[in-house]
């Protein structure tokens, strides 16, 4: 017969778990702290993210392989929060082997075939300055344009004897733009 075990929780255990739940689901998993205490409502907001993961994961740009890998951790984890007697430790270690893959360890040797490559689309770059500043455009405002802080840091590496060229790899960029910002100056 298989015991139950008591799970013990850290002071601030119910906010952590709602916001990770809400990292996935946004408001939709606002005020649901108390629900970490009732196994089947915390499966239930386990399985909402994880759902969330799995179709997140068919988006990734990666080979079908790794994407496989990708896949059958995620749903396999997801298979593992809907058993009735939920196993905390083997839904943990899909989640790990998860992570692992998406971090580009598929083999069981400790190889990294895969590396992550992170970038923002420009809405999700707005988005970001917005959550930050609360408006994209308050460097604008502020005096700082993206042109303004180019044309300063070619400014100074000009005065560390740096060349057009140089400068035009640093900013990747080309030269011909390096030499119109510099005569702005």
């Amino acid at each position: 017969m298989k015991s139950k075990k008591t799970i013990k929780f850290d002071a601030g255990y119910e906010m952590f778990f709602e916001t990770t739940i809400r990292v996935f689901l946004g408001d939709k998993a606002y005020h649901i702290a108390g629900q970490v205490h009732t196994d089947k409502y915390r499966l239930d907001w386990y399985k909402k993210a994880l759902k969330k993961i799995v179709k997140r994961l068919h988006e990734l740009e990666t080979t079908t392989k790794h994407k496989e890998q990708l896949t059958y951790w995620a749903e396999r984890a997801l298979k593992a929060s809907n058993t009735k007697d939920f196993d905390e430790t083997s839904f943990s270690l899909c989640l790990f082997r998860l992570v692992g893959a998406l971090l580009g360890f598929v083999t069981v040797r400790g190889m990294i075939l895969y590396n992550p490559i992170y970038h923002q689309e420009r809405s999700q770059h707005n988005a970001e300055r917005m959550l930050q500043t609360g408006d994209p455009l308050q460097p604008y405002l502020d005096g700082k344009s993206t042109i303004g802080i180019r044309k300063k840091i070619i400014q100074q590496l000009k005065s560390e004897g740096l060349t057009d060229y140089d400068i035009s790899l640093v900013l990747n960029t080309t030269e011909y733009e390096i030499k119109k910002l510099r005569m702005e100056l």
